[in-house]
């Protein structure tokens, strides 16, 4: 991190970059909200959202993450940011799974599947 303080970043699309944070902002939120009580930090079976942002993927905070990734590194790109996001977005894959594998004992979890099909990319995956 101390290496990012001493090379300063490009930009690369200041507004687009500014949209997609605002927007990651917003997903979050949004998410956070219909989570209610049900978030929280470490995985666990408190409940199945299948409302707001749920309806579209099945991850929209980490939907969110990857936007305000981008949108971040549109603000200002750095070569050294490369390596830290692309840990960051293997770690949510991993956790994407783990969570899953829990979720997966809900019993309505084989519909929300069916209805919702995409964990974090509408269109993707």
């Amino acid at each position: 991190m101390a290496y990012l303080r001493w090379v300063p970043g490009d930009p690369a699309w200041e507004a687009g970059g500014l949209v997609l944070v605002t927007l990651a902002a917003c997903l979050s939120l949004a998410s956070l909200l219909t989570l209610g009580r049900w978030f929280g930090v470490r995985p666990a079976l408190r409940g199945l959202a299948t409302t707001g942002p749920y309806r579209l993927v099945r991850h929209p905070i980490y939907l969110a993450y990857l936007l305000a990734d981008i949108g971040y590194n549109l603000q200002e790109w750095n070569v050294a940011t490369l390596l830290p996001v692309m840990a960051g977005w293997m770690s949510l894959l991993y956790r994407i799974r783990a969570e899953e594998r829990i979720l997966s004992r809900h019993a309505d979890w084989p519909n929300y599947v069916a209805s919702v099909r995409y964990r974090l990319v509408p269109g993707l995956w």
